[in-house]
C-alpha cells in the first residue's frame, strides 16, 4: 500500500512539474508573439534594439501577465503604462542604458514633459540616442 501511495505522489509531482514548465514555455512564446507584433508595427522606422528594449521595459513594468501583452503605437504612456514625469524619465534612462545607447542629459529630459505622450512619441524621442554615432562605445 505504501509503495502505491509513493508512486502516485511521484507521478502527481512529475505531472505538476510538466504542467508548470509547459505554462512557462507557453507564456514565453506569447511574449515573443507580442514582441513580433510590436516590431512589425514599427519595422524600418526604428532600430531593432530600441524596439526590443522599449517592449521589454513596458512588458516587465506590466508584469506581462496577460496572455498577449500588446503594446500599440498609440498607447497613452500615462493611462496604459503608468508612466509620467519621473517614471517616464526613469524609463528613458533604463531603456537607453540597457541598450548601451547614450543617456539623455538632464536638459534633454525636460523635453519629455511636453512631447512624449504615446509609445510612438517615446520611440521618436529615444531614436536619436540609438544612432551609431551616439551609442556608447
Amino acid at each position: 500500500m505504501s509503495v502505491t501511495v509513493f508512486v502516485a505522489v511521484v507521478v502527481l509531482a512529475l505531472g505538476l512539474f510538466a504542467l508548470a514548465r509547459a505554462q512557462r514555455l507557453f507564456r514565453k512564446s506569447i511574449e515573443r508573439d507580442g514582441l513580433s507584433r510590436f516590431r512589425d508595427a514599427f519595422r524600418g522606422r526604428y532600430p531593432e534594439i530600441l524596439l526590443s528594449q522599449v517592449y521589454s521595459y513596458l512588458a516587465e513594468r506590466h508584469g506581462a501577465v496577460e496572455p498577449h501583452y500588446l503594446v500599440n503605437p498609440g498607447d497613452d504612456l500615462q493611462q496604459v503604462h503608468g508612466l509620467a514625469d519621473l517614471d517616464l524619465e526613469d524609463a528613458v534612462l533604463v531603456i537607453a542604458d540597457r541598450a548601451g545607447a547614450r543617456l539623455p542629459r538632464a536638459n534633454e529630459l525636460d523635453e519629455l514633459k511636453n512631447g512624449v505622450r504615446s509609445v510612438d512619441d517615446l520611440l521618436r524621442y529615444l531614436e536619436p540616442y540609438f544612432r551609431p554615432e551616439v551609442v556608447k562605445g
